[in-house]
């Protein structure tokens, strides 16, 4: 008789048990996307690493990250690969904005990694394979649709050795070993570096569109704005120059060429009307470095066939017919910083370093 009662309460509690089952409803995955803005995320390493998950940077947060680093310490060991792999683990993980332009990985080391396969989870054989693999994605993973940038500062320690090593290990764990390698031979060299870097990065995710505003032109005419502070248009050295035409109504400038300057507008370029007057707008406007082009001396020209030059424009004036837009585009950047104890007295140096990084990536991100 018991065992007959037993029999059905445990028959009860499993259809109890389905029925609640059954009227769960599934978790919706959260696919909103992150808020626009900068990320940056930091790993410190020697034998153990230190994690700042990837977070908003403004002048609002900067400093939760600037006392992250200056509250890292040193300890023996360089588990150098499975830190970087670690970052880019958690960009791969992170909610991406919708505005996202640049995701970046920057490390620094003084030193050659140290027993980094034994704790990663693909049961690497050697330190070489968990390099190559950290290589592979560096230079295959999208992260949003995105290419991963990474750069490398190498100062080397006075206990390095294999000094092919070394130099291989910031190549590998680069996305352009040409380029965005730096093996400096002293810790101030490698803070030039960082605040270099720094400065590209903030650059590649701060857009400076430039408008430029005259009246309707006849059509054909070719137009030079010039940005140099000359007195003469064919002296020079930075100018875009097009043709004028109209289309559809609108004004249009086509086969725009860059001189000394860069945008990504692109050859051909239609004005938004003001009456009698195009706004042209010219996208992330730089100079060749990637820097704001200042527009305190533009001057517009026209091309008079009949004589063969250039005629100035006495009625466009800077302060009245230019302007200067910044727009800020998201970025993900993560920060790899070796803490192992062979830096000794430089290690106070790098900290120093990568809080004046942090400084220029926070910017003009106030609140964002």
């Amino acid at each position: 008789m018991k065992k007959h009662i037993f029999s059905v309460a445990v028959l009860t509690l499993a259809v109890m048990l389905t029925t609640f089952s059954s009227c769960r409803k599934p978790q919706a995955e959260d696919n909103t996307p992150a808020k626009e803005g900068l990320y940056l995320g930091i790993v410190g390493f020697n034998s153990d690493l230190y994690t700042m998950p990837l977070g908003l940077l403004n002048q609002d947060t900067k400093h939760n990250f600037n006392d992250f680093v200056t509250n890292l310490t040193m300890q023996n060991g360089t588990i150098l690969y499975h830190a970087v792999n670690t970052g880019i683990k958690s960009l791969s993980s992170a909610k991406i904005p919708e505005n996202l332009i640049n995701v970046s990985i920057v490390t620094f080391t003084d030193g050659l990694d140290q027993g980094s396969y034994v704790l990663s989870e693909n049961n690497y054989n050697s330190g070489a394979e968990y390099l190559a693999a950290v290589n592979t994605k560096i230079n295959n993973e999208l992260i949003g649709g995105t290419n991963i940038s990474a750069y490398s500062i190498g100062v080397r320690g006075s206990d390095v050795s294999d000094f092919e090593s070394f130099s291989n290990n910031l190549k590998k764990l680069s996305s352009d070993p040409v380029h965005n390698v730096f093996e400096v031979s002293n810790m101030s060299e490698a803070s030039e570096k960082f605040a270099q870097i720094a400065q590209q990065l903030y650059n590649q995710s701060t857009f400076y569109n430039v408008t430029l505003k005259m009246p309707a032109q006849e059509p054909n005419t070719k137009i030079r704005f010039t940005f140099d502070n000359v007195s003469e248009a064919n002296a020079s050295q930075c100018y875009i120059e097009g043709t004028y035409i109209r289309n559809n109504g609108k004004g249009q400038l086509t086969n725009i060429q860059y001189v000394g300057l860069e945008s990504i507008t692109g050859i051909t370029v239609t004005a938004s009307s003001e009456g009698i007057f195009d706004v042209f707008s010219f996208q992330n406007l730089t100079d060749l470095e990637g820097n704001q082009m200042i527009t305190d001396y533009v001057k517009q020209w026209n091309w008079l066939e009949a004589s063969s030059q250039w005629q100035y424009n006495s009625e466009f004036t800077p302060s009245g017919n230019t302007e200067v837009v910044n727009e800020y585009k998201s970025a993900m950047i993560m920060l790899v910083l070796d803490c192992s104890s062979s830096l000794g007295n430089d290690f106070t140096n790098m900290k120093t370093a990568a809080n004046s990084f942090i400084e220029t990536l926070s910017g003009n991100y106030s609140g964002r």
